[in-house]
């Protein structure tokens, strides 16, 4: 519901993370958007319960993220 809602109103890709203990890090768990294309998404962390942060990702060359 919330994804759907930032879509509406931002108009940008998101990929939606999640902490995997098996993993050793964050797994990309759902992408929506993009209709509006794939370069630069959006990127929230969900906790579980409908709860999502802002989540910046460090990269080391290109563009930077949006938010």
């Amino acid at each position: 519901y919330y994804t759907h809602l930032m879509l509406i109103f931002c108009r940008m890709p998101i990929t939606v993370y999640m902490y995997d203990k098996d993993a050793g890090g964050l797994i990309s768990i759902a992408e929506y958007g993009q209709e509006y294309g794939k370069e630069n998404p959006i990127r929230v962390l969900y906790h579980g319960f409908g709860h999502y942060d802002a989540l910046e990702i460090p990269r080391r060359k290109g563009p930077k993220p949006r938010l």
